[in-house]
């Protein structure tokens, strides 16, 4: 198995042209890059490294390995990103489409919540009717949105859209302690 820090020697070394100019580029000394791209070469079993004096330049082979180094060392800096991106959450801009109740009751604690919970995210506020809310998520308009129902309006499922219940709203009657509700 191919070291992963000694192909991306040889992906600096085919970038930068020298070993030196590796080594100072990656903090290593020159005869440490030399020893590691060695050890590559015997690992890969063939010549990777053509050397001329002091000069290298990389064979056919070596050319070769470099674009599997490549596309390697890219997959696994993709990888290392997304890693991050789950440790830290989810980052940049997301649309929250709103009822103009919602706006002034609700969002102003979501919001809080949002910056001290994942300070990345950036909330872009949509006010708009909840009628509309399935085509703009449908459209890409919108990332989410606060909806409501009416008990006298029937509920109707919108195709590719996904309803979670948040709150169940009860209502109270309030009279003064110690008398009988009027009748």
């Amino acid at each position: 198995m191919l070291d992963v820090r000694r192909l991306r020697l040889l992906r600096e070394l085919s970038r930068r042209g020298t070993i030196a100019a590796v080594a100072e580029a990656l903090a290593f000394s020159p005869s440490a890059v030399s020893q590691q791209l060695g050890v590559l070469e015997r690992e890969a079993g063939v010549a990777l490294l053509e050397r001329t004096g002091r000069r290298v330049t990389l064979t056919p082979a070596g050319l070769r390995l470099v674009g599997h180094a490549e596309a390697v060392l890219e997959r696994l800096e993709r990888a290392a990103a997304e890693l991050a991106e789950v440790r830290s959450g989810p980052a940049g801009p997301v649309r929250v489409g709103v009822f103009p109740s919602a706006g002034r009751s609700l969002l102003p604690r979501a919001l809080d919540f949002l910056a001290g919970h994942r300070p990345a995210l950036e909330p872009m506020i949509v006010e708009i009717d909840p009628a509309a809310v399935g085509d703009a998520l449908r459209a890409g308009d919108l990332d989410a949105a606060l909806v409501h129902t009416y008990d006298f309006v029937p509920d109707r499922p919108e195709p590719g859209v996904e309803s979670l219940p948040l709150f169940s709203e009860a209502m109270y009657l309030a009279h003064p302690a110690g008398s009988a509700p009027a009748s």
